[in-house]
């Protein structure tokens, strides 16, 4: 369970105000149950791991219905999953093919700006020969936007990634994305969005 203040999340009082009364009060509340599919050493088939869980907060909301007037909490469930369908090696090996998805739905659109969402895809360790630790990987992810949200309807992401793992400790990872109707918009042009990415472990 979470503190929603307002002030707090911002660092307020260097990240020590943990007060209730400022602001909106209000608590988030959080429950997620994974489930681990062949995850000890000696087990032979391929991993995965699959998550369900939900949250409530019970916060006020400006409406996004009703003009300049508030609604009281909101929630949301959601799933996620990735596993394993294909090992190039023997058990215990990364290498291969995974699978993921995860929606979420958050069905109070007076409140929340993007009720639907879901997105799926695939990742490949050890593509290119030599290159064990690599990562390549593609998705797509969609999004609804709330029906009191004028001139909005869904936003569309297509993404490709190439994670290169330089050493434990460094990766690089270049991206490249694809945006249909930004912000649920069709007066806004589709965009390409090109990034990078580094990791450093500590």
């Amino acid at each position: 369970m979470f503190n929603t203040n307002q002030d707090s999340a911002n660092g307020g009082k260097g990240g020590l105000n943990f007060a209730f009364q400022q602001g909106n009060r209000g608590a988030l509340s959080v429950v997620q149950v994974n489930y681990l599919l062949n995850d000890a050493p000696e087990d032979t088939g391929l991993p995965g791991l699959y998550s369900f869980g939900g949250f409530y907060n019970s916060k006020t909301f400006m409406s996004l219905s009703t003009p300049n007037a508030t609604k009281s909490g909101t929630y949301s469930i959601y799933g996620m999953f990735q596993q394993m369908v294909y090992r190039d090696g023997g058990a215990g090996s990364q290498k291969g093919l995974t699978v993921w998805g995860e929606t979420a739905l958050a069905p109070k659109s007076s409140v929340n700006t993007m009720p639907y969402f879901v997105g799926g895809g695939v990742c490949y360790q050890g593509l290119i020969p030599g290159r064990d630790n690599d990562i390549t990987s593609a998705g797509v992810i969609y999004g609804t936007f709330s029906r009191y949200i004028p001139r909005t309807t869904a936003e569309t992401m297509i993404e490709a990634n190439y994670q290169i793992t330089l050493n434990r400790w460094l990766s690089i990872t270049p991206d490249i994305q694809y945006v249909i109707k930004p912000s649920g918009n069709s007066a806004i042009r589709n965009a390409f969005v090109l990034g990078t990415q580094v990791a450093i472990n500590f």
